[in-house]
């Protein structure tokens, strides 16, 4: 089979790969869908910090997907051939404090699908062995192609759940990529009441107009503390940031009201520049959110994508082939971002 092997700064290769065999507990997937990260485009373009520095030469990339359980390890008797699945794509000691207290999403030796940090091919290739752990049965009525979106509405949720109250409370995400959106979704699910969101992109903001948003603002021409002033005279319960932009997370700071909370949701790749004076006067929480907690976040995903709280099929712009990854998927989105949410690649095409 091929797959779509990295080996550096803008060289990714089509190529043949072994057909995988799974070990005990683990299941082998035939993959539907893998969807392109932002995290992706960092490790594409060679980032000189954060995640990107992190992938391992020579393994198969990808780590958003869905697809169906072709055959089983030792030990797992649980599941059945033929199933449906979306896959929490990381892997964990289980025995670190962070683990120990549930919370596998920061494992010290946390490693991601896709290579990050280890050997473990991803979903960009036809076939992928991945461990029993890591798979989640897509519910009756959700199409397993469109399950690929679990992962990233599964930052999402956390970030939403990391939150204080929502129910009823004011909030503005900023940014409307596809975690911007994501949460701008998962937000109003969890019964949020005014709900901007402040976006640059003109199809972006149509978008979240689409998804639900109340109000929608370009910060490159409106004042995002008199657009909140005029609709909230305190400020904002919630901001939700997702550009990891210094100007987007101080407008938000702005923006909150005393005692009001930032998340951050970003996933930066240098130092960020906050307002420190204007977030100590206002007493501003921060709190960070890092991906998810598998066994609690992608259920919630999933039933979110499974009851239309969450439009999976309107988050998907385009389908492509694996050949295609490279001109299609990754240099579109580094290009024409705005043209697109989620692109997802078919490995089998």
């Amino acid at each position: 089979m091929k797959g779509a092997v990295y080996y550096g700064p803008r060289d990714i290769r089509i190529e043949a790969v072994a057909d995988p065999e799974p070990g005990p507990g683990e299941v082998v997937l035939e993959v539907a869908r893998n969807g392109i990260c932002g995290s992706d485009l960092h490790t594409y373009v060679g980032a000189k910090a954060g995640g990107a520095t992190m992938h391992v030469p020579g393994v198969v990339l990808g780590h958003e997907f869905s697809g169906i359980v072709r055959s089983l390890g030792a030990d797992v008797d649980d599941l059945s051939v033929g199933t449906a699945v979306a896959v929490a794509p990381i892997e964990y000691c289980g025995e670190c404090y962070a683990c120990a207290h549930g919370w596998p999403n920061m494992c010290r030796k946390l490693a991601i699908y896709g290579g990050y940090r280890r050997p473990l091919h991803g979903g960009l290739a036809p076939y992928v062995a991945v461990s029993r752990r890591s798979v989640f049965e897509v519910p009756a009525g959700l199409d397993v192609n469109t399950a690929a979106l679990a992962e990233p509405v599964a930052v999402a949720v956390h970030a939403v759940r990391r939150a204080p109250r929502t129910l009823g409370a004011s909030v503005m995400v900023l940014g409307a990529g596809p975690i911007g959106l994501a949460v701008l979704q998962s937000v109003r699910a969890a019964g949020a009441g005014l709900v901007m969101v402040s976006e640059v992109s003109a199809a972006r903001r149509v978008a979240a107009s689409q998804f639900g948003a109340s109000v929608v603002i370009d910060p490159s021409v409106d004042n995002i503390r008199h657009a909140v002033r005029d609709l909230s005279p305190d400020g904002l319960d919630l901001v939700f940031d997702t550009t990891a932009v210094h100007a987007a997370i101080n407008s938000g700071i702005a923006a909150l009201r005393p005692r009001g909370t930032l998340m951050s949701v970003a996933g930066w790749q240098d130092q960020a520049h906050i307002d420190m004076g204007v977030a100590m006067a206002k007493e501003i929480d921060i709190i960070f959110s890092m991906t998810y907690q598998p066994t609690v976040d992608f259920p919630i995903a999933l039933q979110l994508l499974t009851n239309g709280a969450l439009d999976g099929p309107g988050m998907i712009s385009d389908h492509i082939a694996l050949e295609q990854l490279v001109d299609h998927g990754l240099e579109e989105l580094l290009h024409h971002a705005d043209r697109h949410i989620k692109i997802l690649v078919d490995p089998a095409n």
